[in-house]
């Protein structure tokens, strides 16, 4: 089961159900994990029945409500082990993208802008599984940015490894750690198979997702 959640501010927030667990996939910026409860309880779940609020990456617009998320529900926080320390206090300094502007910021104005993330992290890595998904890390956008895929529902959330909102892209550089690796991202995705592909900016793509994704991939090496 996959469904986008409504009402969340910032990136597109999605609810997944899969291998016996409750998972919310980025549920946005700061104040948005009022919108998931509602969602959660009027798709017919409580809130303690989310076991899982999984991150593509630390950015505040995927991120940032995480950790209310988390504590509203007593779901565990899972993050790839490279992002872990951006959502802790004393966070690495960021390049001077849209995102490491946060660094130079007096620290009440950033913190509406960068979260913070307390207690009992699951770290992930590369292969690992998580509520069912497997984790696909590509590294460029965050140190730690992953894509999450669903061989049982034939589905992968890329976050922000692509995006589709003039039809598919990898981010720009002016919101990238490292543009050189983000523009390489996409080619770990292309022995997986899947058919729909969901974004964490623009519309999802509900057949022939993998196709699609080669063939960008394909177009950006000639």
């Amino acid at each position: 089961m996959i469904e986008r959640i409504p009402g969340v501010r910032g990136a597109q927030a999605y609810l997944y159900q899969g291998s016996g667990s409750l998972a919310v996939i980025d549920p946005g910026y700061t104040g948005s994990h009022r919108a998931v409860l509602q969602f959660i309880s009027q798709y017919g779940f409580q809130s303690r029945d989310l076991d899982w609020v999984i991150l593509t990456h630390h950015h505040i617009d995927h991120a940032g409500t995480a950790f209310a998320l988390c504590q509203a529900t007593g779901a565990r926080l899972a993050v790839h082990r490279a992002d872990a320390p951006y959502l802790q206090a004393g966070r690495p300094r960021d390049r001077m993208t849209f995102w490491g502007m946060a660094d130079w910021l007096p620290p009440r104005l950033a913190s509406y802008v960068v979260s913070s993330a307390d207690g009992d992290l699951r770290l992930l890595e590369h292969g690992d599984t998580v509520a069912g998904l497997t984790v696909v890390h590509g590294p460029g956008h965050t140190p730690g940015s992953i894509c999450l895929w669903s061989a049982a529902e034939s589905a992968l959330f890329l976050g922000d490894v692509l995006n589709n909102e003039r039809g598919l892209r990898t981010p720009p550089w002016t919101v990238n750690h490292r543009h050189a690796m983000a523009k390489l991202a996409p080619r770990r995705l292309n022995e997986l198979r899947y058919q729909r592909a969901f974004f964490g900016h623009g519309p999802a793509v509900l057949e022939d997702a993998d196709r699609r994704v080669r063939a960008f991939v394909a177009l950006r090496e000639h």
